[in-house]
């Protein structure tokens, strides 16, 4: 792994090409090395999904982004930018490149491969996940199946490196103008202060949605026992989940997906009673935010991203079977998530509201 006490890289390339659960849990190990390279030029390569939360790191110099869809595929409209990106990036000849995420697969392994090939640093660090990454200088072996959160595979890294963490906190500010948006736009469906507000993320990886109608049956049975206004939240390219939604329960259901950036999604969270989710991103930034959280667990790897290691104000639900986790983008079987009812989520959704 080296000395790291004569470790000095000028000009240091981070590799994210993860979600924003991935991003958001790698910060205590960011904040680490930027302290720990404090002289150094600092850059960040992510998905571009990423670029708003990124863009108010203090410590990055600059960003780079890729176009990149659900499992890491790129979508063609995009791979000329990605070629481009690349080719300036191996200009720029950096002292270090460090991917800081998993190598899910022997064919992600060689994609990271090619990708730090062209870009051509004097070194190259990452994880060696079951020794598919000897391609990297430092390697910092992890087993593909976690066994620890995923926040302590990035402290890892940042060690190999010489950085010590100090500091596990996650940055998620928001600010007024957020909090002001939400708060017109929840103002304009008649949503009071006194209101229960309860808002349901039904999108992300299309593996890890449960269906859209046990999501409608959880609304209309907790409509049965509290009144609340139900809230739909997704990205802009989900709205049509948000409508098929408000199809199975009614008008009265408002959808702000496709109407929030992050922080605006913050700020809503944070209004909210409860917040019920699929494994997805929106999910990690309602367990940072510490809100009353029902989160649904299918195919990920549940002890990596457990919201329960930052929050204990969650609930989480999963059943475990013989071919979970697993990193399909779709799945014709979905067993995993076909095990979890309705009825279990209206009970500890009630739970939540009850102690809150």
């Amino acid at each position: 792994m080296g000395d790291k006490k004569i470790m000095n890289f000028e000009k240091i390339l981070i590799i994210n090409l993860g979600g924003i659960g991935d991003m958001l849990l790698s910060m205590p190990a960011l904040k680490a090395l930027a302290r720990r390279y404090h002289s150094a030029k600092i850059y960040m390569l992510i998905s571009d999904k990423l670029y708003e939360i990124v863009k108010d790191f203090p410590f990055v110099s600059g960003i780079f982004t890729f176009k990149i869809n659900y499992g890491g595929k790129i979508p063609l409209n995009g791979l000329t930018q990605d070629i481009k990106t690349l080719w300036f990036l191996r200009k720029e000849k950096f002292d270090l490149a460090l991917n800081m995420r998993t190598l899910v697969s022997e064919k992600s392994a060689n994609k990271m491969s090619l990708l730090l090939d062209i870009i051509n640093p004097k070194k190259k660090a990452g994880r060696d996940t079951e020794g598919r990454g000897k391609f990297f200088d430092i390697r910092i072996f992890e087993p593909i199946l976690g066994t620890k959160y995923e926040m302590e595979y990035d402290i890892d890294t940042a060690a190999a490196l010489g950085a010590e963490v100090k500091d596990r906190n996650i940055d998620f500010n928001i600010d007024p103008q957020s909090v002001e948006k939400v708060n017109s736009l929840l103002l304009k469906e008649a949503v009071t202060q006194d209101d229960i507000v309860i808002a349901i993320h039904p999108g992300g990886m299309p593996s890890r949605r449960w269906p859209a109608e046990n999501f409608a049956k959880v609304i209309k049975g907790i409509s049965a026992k509290i009144k609340a206004r139900f809230v739909i939240t997704g990205s802009h390219d989900e709205q049509n989940l948000a409508n098929e939604l408000i199809g199975l329960t009614g008008p009265e259901v408002i959808s702000l997906s496709g109407k929030l950036d992050f922080k605006e999604l913050g700020a809503l969270i944070k209004r909210v009673n409860l917040f019920i989710s699929n494994d997805t991103g929106p999910m990690h930034i309602a367990a940072f935010l510490k809100a009353p959280l029902v989160a649904i667990f299918g195919p990920g790897d549940v002890t990596r991203f457990d919201p329960q290691n930052i929050t204990d104000k969650v609930r989480v639900l999963y059943e475990g079977v013989n071919c979970a986790p697993c990193e399909k983008v779709e799945c014709n079987n979905m067993k995993c998530l076909g095990l979890i009812k309705p009825e279990q989520v209206i009970e500890v959704a009630i739970d939540l509201l009850e102690d809150s």
